[in-house]
C-alpha cells in the first residue's frame, strides 16, 4: 500500500484522512441541512435503515457518537417523529431506537441525495474497500 506515516511532502496517513473526511463531510452537511438534519442525526437513520431496533451502545458503536450526543440526537429524531423507542421483549433492561415510518422515508429521500453527493467524489472502488475495513 505504500510508504507509511509521514511522506516527503509532510503528510501523514491521519492527516489525510482526517482532511478526507472533514471535507466529504462538509459536503454531505450542506444535503442535510437543506433537510433540516445534522450529520448525527444522518448517521443514526442511516445506521437504522433496514434493521430492527438497535439499543444505544449498538447505536453508538456503530456511529462512533458519544454517549450524550447520542442521546441527544435520538431524542431530537424522536421528537420529530423519525424514531421511537421500545422497550427490548427479550430483555426488559434495554431499550431499542426503530425507524418510525416517516424516519424510513426520510432515509430513502435523503440517501438518494447523499448517493449523489458520495458519486460525484469519484473515489475508487479499491480505496472504499480499504476505507470499509479500516474501522473493523
Amino acid at each position: 500500500m505504500g510508504t507509511r506515516g509521514v511522506t516527503a511532502a509532510g503528510t501523514s496517513l491521519t492527516g489525510s484522512l482526517t482532511r478526507a473526511a472533514r471535507a466529504v463531510a462538509a459536503r454531505v452537511e450542506q444535503v442535510l441541512a437543506k433537510e433540516g438534519l445534522t450529520l448525527d442525526q444522518w448517521l443514526v437513520l442511516d445506521t437504522l435503515s433496514g434493521k430492527g431496533g438497535l439499543a444505544m451502545a449498538d447505536l453508538a458503536d456503530r456511529t462512533l457518537a458519544t454517549a450524550p450526543t447520542l442521546t441527544r440526537v435520538v431524542d431530537k429524531l424522536v421528537t420529530t417523529a423519525q424514531a421511537y423507542r421500545e422497550v427490548d421483549a427479550a430483555d426488559r433492561r434495554r431499550v431499542l431506537v426503530h425507524l418510525s415510518a416517516r424516519g424510513r422515508a426520510t432515509h430513502r429521500r435523503v440517501a438518494a441525495k447523499v448517493s449523489e453527493v458520495e458519486a460525484l467524489l469519484d473515489v475508487p472502488d479499491e480505496v472504499l474497500t480499504v476505507l470499509r475495513t479500516l474501522g473493523d
